[in-house]
């Protein structure tokens, strides 16, 4: 991605300022999930995976990453003293179509 021409520093910079798209949820100390945001034409499928269940197989073998409660504005990244750049409609629906 090209982030200094859209004027971000950072791809989390980018990700933050696209909340209807995407939502930032801390996991652990250094780390975030990044959860794709379900409007009219997917929430169909999200509902679908919501339902989803693994098997007990696989929830032996994998440590629990659902520990934890996301909301949309819960985590916040700081700024650096700066106007928030302005994304390009066309980079925003093109990350939109990828997440989806």
């Amino acid at each position: 991605l090209p982030l200094g021409e859209l004027g971000f520093l950072s791809t989390m910079e980018l990700v933050a300022a696209m909340p209807e798209v995407v939502t930032v949820c801390p996991h652990g100390k250094d780390a975030f999930i990044l959860k794709a945001v379900a409007d009219e034409t997917t929430k169909d499928i999200a509902k679908l995976i919501s339902k989803q269940r693994t098997s007990v197989k696989a929830r032996s073998a994998a440590p629990r990453a659902n520990g934890f409660h996301c909301s949309r504005n819960q985590q916040r990244l700081p700024r650096r003293g700066r106007t928030p750049p302005v994304l390009p409609a066309a980079v925003k629906s093109e990350l939109k179509d990828l997440l989806s």
